[in-house]
């Protein structure tokens, strides 16, 4: 059974040295490197320091920095079950005829063993530190084979050897480095990839490939491993293909099955991965004594035979329906309330029925024996994004053909149902009656069933202020419940729309009597201008399904174009951008806005998506690794971060590792509650739109009254819920 990957977090330091002439790619073999490793579908890696961040140079890094700044990364790592990727670069000297390597800071001086930082012992320290599964290090600087560990330090020491350290180091002992020659080629090879080279970049691998590449230096390599696990790698291979050589099996189908049968004596070759060679293991199988190795090879042919049948029971009763928006659909929602690392999602390879499969049935966390839980969620998700019917025969005969219980199918299509109803319901909240953006007399509120408006009413906010119109939504919420309960659905979803100027700081997800909004509701946030648009908004929106096409389409990273202070300072030159056609997915601001809520909305103005630190720190280019990963789970992640804060217990077991689920979660959720966001996406749209075409009393900005307080749904709505 495969262990679920631990996480992976990577630090990236590269001082100037003052006293040596300046390295003038420095910063940008640095920025590459990190950008690679940190990149969701390359190196996966989260940024290694706490802060967020995970790229430390400049000319003011003194030798105690670059050692304050690792031993840091090294304790978070070891709190988070994490493996350690450090990259040192810059100048190095040997002192003397010693061959321990030294980093020069800004401080340093060559042959002055006072002010440079011991690489070796660095290591060590890493290595040996409790709760690291391993150390991958990269070193480029003259002489970086002198990094490597005395073999008293990895075999002695706190885990007497228990301990994982791989090095990848750019010049031999005795060599100089020229021109960061080797950190840029390792950068450019963790982008292409190598074909040929499997599904992981290892730097055993990447050593072969960066040897008759980079000219003139030794690149050298050294692996010692007193865990025997999985290897330790860099990157996913980009150039790896997804398919297996059947085409109905992927790629992790054969790595699984190569090392089972390859583990037998004498070994079966893997000549195939369909189900005629699967019969025929099975049947040499047969003619062997019973030994552990071929019930490991018993138990990779059963989930291969699930795979190919499970691929070819989706393209015979699904063909006609499946694309590939209602496999990411259904995966996506699969995942919505887990915490590991989705790489499909993520965007390490493409989200096809063979993909998916593969990843669900042989890459299953250790809390599921088989995986088969997963799997037929999944296939019942899928079913229903297609619009079959789950109680048919043909998903019961599939289940019977790859052996999965009756009771595991029941279970998964009561998940389905559930999550159907789930979504059935919602409540909409806004505070759009405020004539000038402040806090509004009246909060007017819409229950809405499949996207449908069943009830209306309005709440009054005494004194027009926060808390009166905390004290509103909280009416406004109750109302909506007590609704529900006849219409015997949950009601889990609110949104809360508003003005630019109370967006800036309001968080109504953390408002609440007896539990915070947040913790009953998942929030989402809206601009309120959008249910009375001015003409130029109103010109403007056409164009917003387009860009909902392009927010929606992508497949790597997050579809936000980042902007900083220099970028909005210039008000006129920003609108000449805007009106260009600039910044046509989402936009995020890195810095915080303080009170300047007219850059909001001339933001919101032309994006569906807009986002914004909620701390005076800001969201830095260091921490956007974070949101990159867990794109796919958004907004949804931003509600499980804001619960997570809230939540003592739930945040200790992100920082410390103790829940295996969050040893490898796809974000850092402390990073994540940092944000804030308006997501009007196309419900939110389509909502504003229908809002309009009604005529109501409160389609104006004229203030209501508040006799409807806590009403139930009007005569006309009760006559169209009838005519349903």
């Amino acid at each position: 059974m495969k262990r679920p990957a631990p996480a992976r977090h990577a630090l990236v330091v590269a001082p100037h040295c003052t006293s040596m002439p300046p390295l003038a790619r420095l910063a940008g073999a640095a920025t590459a490197l990190y950008e690679a490793l940190t990149d969701p579908a390359v190196g996966g890696c989260a940024p290694g320091l706490p802060s967020g961040s995970g790229l430390v140079h400049g000319t003011e890094l003194t030798s105690a920095a670059v050692t304050a700044a690792v031993q840091e990364a090294t304790a978070h790592a070891a709190r988070r079950g994490a493996v350690l990727v450090l990259a040192l670069l810059g100048h190095g000297f040997v002192p003397g005829s010693a061959t321990g390597l030294r980093l020069m800071g800004a401080d340093s001086v060559e042959d002055i063993r006072l002010c440079s930082v011991n690489v070796p012992e660095l290591l060590t320290d890493a290595l040996d530190h409790p709760g690291i599964p391993g150390v991958l290090g990269i070193v480029d600087t003259c002489h970086a084979a002198g990094a490597l560990p005395t073999a008293a330090d990895l075999t002695a020491g706190t885990r007497h050897g228990h301990s994982r350290i791989s090095l990848l180091m750019g010049a031999s002992l005795t060599e100089a480095a020229v021109d960061l020659a080797f950190s840029r080629a390792l950068a450019d090879a963790l982008r292409t990839g190598i074909p040929g080279a499997g599904r992981l970049l290892t730097p055993r691998r990447l050593r072969d490939q960066l040897g008759a590449t980079v000219i003139g230096q030794s690149v050298t390599g050294f692996d010692y491993d007193g865990t025997p696990s999985d290897p330790l790698w860099l990157a996913r291979n980009v150039r790896h293909d997804d398919a297996g050589p059947a085409g109905l099996a992927g790629r992790h189908a054969h790595d699984v099955l190569a090392e089972a049968l390859g583990a037998l004596t004498p070994p079966i070759p893997v000549t195939g991965t369909d189900l005629p060679f699967v019969h025929a293991c099975r049947a040499e199988l047969g003619t062997r004594p019973p030994s552990v190795t071929g019930q490991q090879a018993e138990s990779a042919l059963d989930r291969l035979e699930t795979a190919v049948r499970t691929v070819t029971f989706i393209r015979d009763w699904l063909g006609a329906d499946v694309t590939t928006s209602t496999l990411r659909y259904a995966l996506r929602t699969l995942f919505a309330d887990e915490r590991r690392p989705q790489p499909l999602l993520a965007g390490a390879g493409a989200v096809t029925d063979v993909a998916t499969v593969d990843e669900l049935t042989f890459n299953h966390p250790t809390a599921q024996p088989d995986g088969t839980r997963d799997l037929t969620r999944y296939v019942a998700l899928l079913a229903h994004a297609c619009g079959k019917d789950l109680a048919s025969a043909e998903l019961r005969t599939w289940a019977r053909e790859v052996r999965i219980a009756p009771t595991v199918l029941n279970d998964a299509v009561d998940h389905v149902r559930d999550l159907v109803c789930r979504h059935r319901l919602s409540l909409v909240v806004s505070l759009h009656s405020s004539l000038v953006g402040d806090w509004p007399e009246v909060l007017d509120a819409w229950l809405l069933r499949d996207g449908s408006t069943v009830a209306q009413a309005q709440f009054p906010s005494d004194g027009a202020d926060r808390d009166g119109a905390e004290a509103a939504l909280e009416a406004a919420a109750l109302w909506a419940q007590d609704l529900a309960r006849q219409y015997a659905l949950p009601l889990k979803r609110l949104d809360v729309a508003a003005p630019g100027s109370l967006l800036l700081d309001w968080r109504p997800e953390a408002a609440g009597i007896g539990l915070r909004i947040g913790v009953r509701f998942d929030v989402r946030l809206h601009w309120s201008d959008r249910l009375t648009p001015d003409a130029v908004l109103r010109s403007i929106e056409g164009t917003f399904t387009e860009r909902w096409e392009t927010i929606s389409r992508c497949d790597t990273g997050a579809p936000v174009d980042w902007l900083a202070h220099d970028d909005v300072h210039d008000r006129q030159g920003l609108r000449g951008r805007l009106r260009n056609g600039r910044y046509a997915r989402g936009i995020g601001l890195v810095h915080h806005p303080g009170s300047d809520s007219a850059l909001l909305e001339t933001l919101l103005a032309y994006t569906p998506v807009l986002l914004w630190p909620g701390v005076p720190a800001g969201f830095p280019k260091e921490r956007h690794a974070c949101l990159d990963a867990g794109w796919w789970a958004m907004p949804g992640a931003l509600d499980r971060a804001y619960r997570g804060r809230w939540d003592e217990s739930s945040a200790r077991a992100v920082v410390d590792g103790s829940d295996p689920g969050c040893a490898a979660t796809f974000a850092d959720l402390d990073a994540l509650a940092d944000l804030r966001a308006v997501w009007d996406d196309e419900e939110w749209l389509r909502f504003c739109w229908n809002y309009r075409s009604v005529p109501t009393a409160s389609n104006h900005r004229s203030v209501p009254t508040a006799s409807n307080h806590r009403s139930a749904p009007t005569a006309r709505t009760t006559d169209e819920e009838s005519a349903r």
